[in-house]
């Protein structure tokens, strides 16, 4: 800074043909924030303040929560607010400070050698920052904050004393070439003709998805009494029961503004952190799916935005409809790890599915790749009539060094079950063992009344049956592959699912309204496929414990063997699977107890670590 100020007075003096005299500033301005990320500001953090890296730099939150739970869900005339207006309001939509717990401090040094004329300012750059970040001061003794607007100055006496200060984040990073959350803040002091000014770099904390390592906390799903499915309180029952009886302090939350069954589905949970005194200090950061046509997703913010708790609302441009390929059920996150190519994923990496030629939201894709650290791994599930990655692998708690291992469906383990139990004099039972009622309603799409009457004999004869799995199991191997030339895992310590599956093509009818479709027509030449028994992949990883769906498989001497065959699977994982009953309320509907749940983890998660 001072050579600029040299050059550029030297060169004047060349000009004018005059002799140069310097006013140089005999008092020397200095900000700091917490850039060594011990959560406290010292002198250990003077040193390249001014460089941000992965490794180095301050950090603060997008305080996007609502403290006082002040933010309406209708207008004036008791109208509900469009889905933008909805999602505007947050703790830092204002020029208060009312959560200074979730602010970043920031502090000046006190400055000697300075005369009462002496005024400060702060400032940030680039432009981009403008209206997305505020910094407030708070004057010496005063338990109050006040905005710090550009045009504002510090004078004398509070420079002398220092200046205790504080920023967060207006809003999320969103897309890196608007801004990618990077602040330069600089501390400028005028005393008569001398300027000098110093500068601190600090960047706002990505938004990370979860993932099953980190501790459940709350599940979520929809309350039976707000639904049109006569089935969906049993479920609720049944999840509630179960949760009552693990070693585990997890509460129970219910959507209760939709019908929609799908809690999976209509938001995705992450958060984000920052370095504190005495740990991490974190928010929640609930995304909203990129479906702007589905109601439920509203709830993000009418239901569930409060203390610590804020949420995304993706753009427009994309999305808009209710395509199931935006599902939050397409999206899922590995445990964190480093790649065989030596890319270090410290929080995991988000996984989504396309489907076929066909990408998930371009508002969601560019939103998660804005974050910086959980790069998206592109899956192929265009295979399925649904279409989410959740349907097909998941990460599970495993004891080896990565901490975690693969468990993905699997149709040769299905096959040979059943084939087994031919050779041993089975073939006549029945392949499918649910015997409850069946009475359809208009959501129960995949019904298949049929399917209870099929012995394992005849699921073994039927040729076009084999030739749908053996098409499943072509996408299975090539999903395999890819997470292993990501992953360091050895195919040893894949979890195989035994899971096999039935053709449901079929031309699924253009909306009348011009909105994308819920679900696409096949490419020519491709299948969707569903799930033949409610799929025991698609259920809640809860730490050691695995919330799963009853799979109904062939009963043989009193006992489902395919149930014990997939408790058998968790058990090499040490997991001890729970069965819940979702054959009505989800499975003839297209998902599973996954799809209906959904998790917020831990967050105070020191990400930079």
């Amino acid at each position: 800074m001072f050579l600029s100020f040299l050059l550029q007075n030297s060169l004047l003096a060349l000009l004018l043909g005059t002799r140069l005299v310097l006013a140089i500033p005999n008092f020397n301005p200095q900000i700091l924030a917490d850039t060594n990320r011990d959560g406290i500001i010292n002198h250990f953090d003077a040193a390249n303040k001014e460089i941000w890296t992965s490794n180095r730099g301050a950090i603060f939150l997008p305080n996007i929560g609502d403290q006082q739970h002040r933010c309406p869900n209708i207008d004036l005339v008791k109208q509900p607010l469009s889905n933008f207006e909805l999602a505007s309001c947050n703790d830092a939509s204002g020029d208060r400070l009312l959560t200074p717990e979730h602010a970043a401090p920031l502090k000046t040094l006190p400055l000697a050698n300075i005369s009462h004329d002496a005024i400060g300012s702060i400032n940030t750059t680039p432009k981009s920052t403008f209206g997305r970040v505020r910094i407030f001061w708070q004057s010496h003794g005063s338990s109050d904050w006040s905005l710090v607007d550009p045009q504002i100055t510090f004078n004398a006496t509070s420079l002398a004393a220092g200046l205790t200060l504080a920023i967060d984040g207006r809003e999320l990073v969103t897309d890196t070439s608007i801004w990618d959350g990077l602040v330069n803040i600089t501390f400028s002091v005028t005393d008569g003709n001398v300027t000098a000014s110093d500068t601190v770099v600090i960047k706002q904390a990505p938004v990370l998805i979860h993932h099953h390592l980190q501790a459940p906390e709350v599940v979520l799903s929809t309350d039976g009494t707000v639904t049109t499915s006569i089935w969906q309180t049993g479920f609720i029952n049944s999840m509630q029961n179960t949760l009552d009886g693990l070693d585990q302090d997890l509460s129970f939350v219910l959507f209760n503004e939709t019908d929609d069954i799908w809690a999976q589905d209509f938001l995705e949970p992450g958060y984000a952190s920052m370095p504190g005194p005495n740990g991490p200090i974190s928010i929640r950061v609930l995304l909203r799916s990129a479906q702007l046509g589905r109601t439920a997703g509203r709830q993000v913010f009418s239901l569930l935005r409060g203390p610590g708790v804020g949420g995304f609302q993706p753009g427009l441009g994309s999305g808009f409809g209710h395509e199931e390929i935006n599902s939050g059920g397409n999206i899922e996150t590995i445990p964190p790890y480093t790649s065989r190519a030596g890319v270090e994923y410290k929080s995991g990496r988000v996984i989504t599915g396309k489907h076929f030629e066909n990408y998930p939201a371009e508002s969601m894709i560019k939103f998660l790749e804005a974050q910086g650290v959980q790069k998206p791994l592109v899956l192929e599930v265009g295979w399925l009539a649904v279409g989410h990655v959740d349907e097909v692998v998941q990460f599970v708690p495993y004891d080896n060094e990565l901490g975690f291992t693969i468990a993905i469906v699997d149709t040769i383990s299905a096959f040979h079950l059943l084939e087994n139990a031919w050779k041993d004099g089975h073939g006549d039972a029945k392949v499918i063992s649910y015997d409850g009622d069946m009475t359809p309603d208009n959501e129960t799409i995949f019904i298949d009344p049929e399917v209870l009457n099929l012995t394992i004999k005849d699921l073994l004869n039927d040729k076009d049956f084999i030739a749908v799995n053996s098409y499943a199991q072509s996408f299975i191997n090539d999903t395999i592959d890819l997470l292993l030339e990501e992953v360091p895992l050895s195919k040893s310590d894949i979890l195989r699912v035994p899971t096999l599956w039935k053709d449901v093509t079929y031309p699924w009818p253009i909306t009348p309204d011009g909105h994308p479709p819920r679900l696409n027509r096949a490419p020519p030449g491709e299948r969707q496929l569903k799930s033949f028994f409610p799929q025991s992949i698609n259920g809640l990883v809860l730490g050691r414990d695995y919330l799963t769906p009853k799979p109904w498989g062939p009963v043989i001497d009193g006992r489902d063997i395919l149930e014990e065959a997939v408790k058998d699977v968790y058990a090499r994982a040490n997991m001890t699977a729970w069965l819940i009953d979702d054959y009505m309320s989800h499975h003839v509907r297209g998902g599973e107890v996954h799809c209906g749940t959904n998790t917020l983890r831990e967050k105070d998660v020191a990400w930079w670590e």
